[in-house]
């Protein structure tokens, strides 16, 4: 949407609003909406809040752990399939083992990590 094309009464708000809640539905994401719409983000966020609505997050993963799971779902040995995967034999056997984790920033740019073997089932 360029500044020309920006709605300038309530009405035209009202149906960017009926727009973006649309586009919201089908990506689950704030920001992808607002983006599509041309609008600024902070005010499609400043919607979803209002709405009770929360965007997903996608996680981007690790870009050879499919590639992994398919090697060693189709029998390749976990060095094999970590090399070919482009990955470091010790995360292949994390990733064999069920061990996430999850990284943190906090204000000062510190990163805190938390990660383990999942608790077993039952």
């Amino acid at each position: 949407m360029s500044s020309q094309d920006k709605p300038t009464d309530l009405d035209d708000w009202a149906q960017v609003k009926i727009r973006f809640f649309a586009s919201f539905d089908r990506t689950g994401s704030v920001t992808v909406s607002a983006a599509e719409l041309g609008i600024n983000r902070n005010t499609a966020f400043s919607w979803a809040r209002a709405a009770g609505l929360r965007s997903t997050r996608q996680r981007a993963g690790h870009s050879g752990r499919a590639e992994y799971d398919r090697l060693r779902s189709a029998g390749a040995s976990r060095r094999e399939a970590a090399a070919t995967a482009g990955v470091h034999l010790r995360t292949a056997r994390d990733w064999d083992r069920g061990v996430r984790k999850v990284v943190y920033r906090d204000p000062d740019g510190n990163e805190i990590g938390f990660g383990g073997v999942p608790a077993p089932a039952g």
